[in-house]
């Protein structure tokens, strides 16, 4: 049984059936701060107490929920609340209340109310996808991300261990890591330039051990074994029904892209034609932040694969896990 499953309810709310807030009934059972409850407008409500008056800045405004401050209804606590607008959002509304608590528990005071905050933030693109469209970058890069993790990764190793690796979605400097090892993936379609782009120092930039730039190529196609983002997220999804933890932390990571996407976007299929791996060691042709004069802050640029075929290698999923 899970974390998440051996603390919390399946419907938070399955028991309150009348408005009661402020009062409620306890979300977690490690931690007293968190509440579910019902508004006078039959509205379910989210909320976290805690000890003290604290002033909580840039309150979000997130489709399909209402986010306020409560200092008055408890003496002496100041309460973030959530409120859900949209009642067809409630089992989304219930992961992100579970998911909130699970991961903001450890901290306290300000600081643990901002990280309430920002979790619940992180949560935007899940609870109602805008749908508006990623750019071509974006949209080929998540598209290499969720093939290496579906179709290379999952196949080696446990899915929930593949999804902990994954930290790519999390702002860190490489897509994925694996102890002292780091992938960077980049995604070219076939009929553009066979350039890799870089597009920041921190992508070539070591802070592991050993960093490895993957180079996929994919083309457009329907035959059977083309993929489409919406297919491999629904694989995932379905491969982690039984871990609740580990497809919790994958609907967060891949929220923010995934809800962005267009329709479009999410159906058009590709082929997976093959890769090349580069492994990033001394000499290889990168900008970083070590070897860049400090008041240059941005970078963009393009390498040429036919100059890189020293650096080529091939991956060791076991050696990299050992």
């Amino acid at each position: 049984m899970s974390e998440i499953e051996k603390f919390f309810n399946d419907d938070p709310w399955q028991h309150i059936t009348s408005p009661i807030y402020p009062n409620g009934q306890r979300l977690y059972q490690k931690d007293e701060r968190f509440w579910v409850s019902m508004d006078l407008s039959d509205r379910l409500v989210f909320f976290i107490r805690e000890s003290g008056k604290y002033t909580i800045k840039k309150l979000p405004k997130l489709n399909g929920l209402e986010i306020s401050i409560d200092q008055d209804s408890i003496d002496g606590e100041t309460m973030l609340v959530c409120t859900l607008t949209e009642p067809s959002l409630r089992d989304k509304f219930a992961i992100v209340a579970k998911d909130v608590a699970y991961n903001s528990s450890k901290f306290e005071g300000d600081v643990f109310l901002d990280e309430c905050k920002t979790r619940i933030i992180s949560w935007a693109d899940f609870l109602k996808p805008s749908r508006k469209g990623l750019t071509k970058a974006e949209w080929f890069g998540f598209w290499g991300e969720l093939y290496m993790l579906t179709q290379i990764l999952k196949p080696s190793m446990d899915a929930a261990d593949a999804i902990k690796f994954w930290i790519g979605p999390e702002g860190k400097k490489q897509d994925f890591t694996f102890n002292n090892s780091a992938l960077e993936v980049k995604t070219t379609l076939s009929g553009d330039p066979n350039s890799i782009k870089i597009s920041s120092l921190d992508q070539l930039h070591k802070i592991t051990e050993r960093l490895f730039l993957v180079h996929l190529h994919i083309n457009i196609s329907n035959d059977a074994m083309a993929l489409s983002l919406q297919d491999m997220y629904t694989t995932m999804e379905v491969s982690l029904k039984d871990d609740i933890d580990a497809k919790t932390k994958f609907l967060n990571k891949a929220s923010s892209l995934y809800g962005k996407a267009s329709e479009d976007q999410l159906e058009e299929k590709f082929n997976f034609l093959g890769m090349e791996t580069y492994e990033i060691k001394d000499g290889f042709p990168s900008l970083t932040g070590e070897n860049t004069a400090s008041a240059i802050t941005t970078v963009k640029y393009s390498l040429n694969p036919s100059s890189l075929k020293s650096y080529l290698t091939e991956l060791n999923f076991e050696e990299l896990l050992s």
